[in-house]
């Protein structure tokens, strides 16, 4: 029993393998996000790396993070810097909308309905990275691909976008 345990081949090292590469892609993804403006880049290379690494079964999925966080850095660069202004402005715009409502001035009607667009405008940006992580197109392209993705999956477009505005 004892005797295969530690065989590369076997259950346990394959899950072991598996933990620790996710360990290390999302501390890859924390360093090389901590520049807030390659957050793109890095959203779109730890996308890559999972599913290659995951879903195909290649190995050094970490390797895969960095070849792909090298290739999308400068495509990256404005869809990181729209989804922190559009996060920046959502969260100040709810957090105002929110003091408004308990102070009576709105109602919690339009808070919802800005936490709505809000959340849907997050499980947009959600889609964008994945994307542009398998695909090469312009800016225009890309936004127009991702929008239209995410209008048709819209259930799973709001549930990314309320995982994200929870994370």
């Amino acid at each position: 029993m004892f005797k295969n345990l530690f065989n590369p081949e076997s259950g346990l090292m394959i899950t072991m393998s598996w933990v620790t590469d996710c360990i290390f892609l999302s501390l890859f993804w924390i360093v090389t996000s901590f520049p807030l403006v390659t957050i793109g880049a890095s959203s779109a290379a730890l996308y890559d790396a999972v599913y290659y690494g995951y879903r195909r079964g290649d190995k050094h999925a970490w390797s895969r993070f960095l070849k792909s966080f090298r290739s999308n850095l400068k495509p990256g660069f404005l869809p990181g810097i729209l989804y922190l202004v559009i996060f920046s402005i959502g969260a100040w715009g709810l957090i105002r909308i929110w003091n408004a409502a308990v102070w009576e001035q709105v109602s919690f009607g339009a808070f919802s309905a800005a936490a709505f667009v809000v959340v849907l405008l997050l499980g947009i940006l959600g889609v964008l990275f994945p994307l542009m992580s398998r695909f090469n197109n312009t800016l225009a392209a890309l936004l127009r691909n991702t929008v239209l993705l995410a209008l048709v999956n819209l259930p799973h477009t709001l549930g990314l976008g309320l995982v994200n505005a929870i994370c």
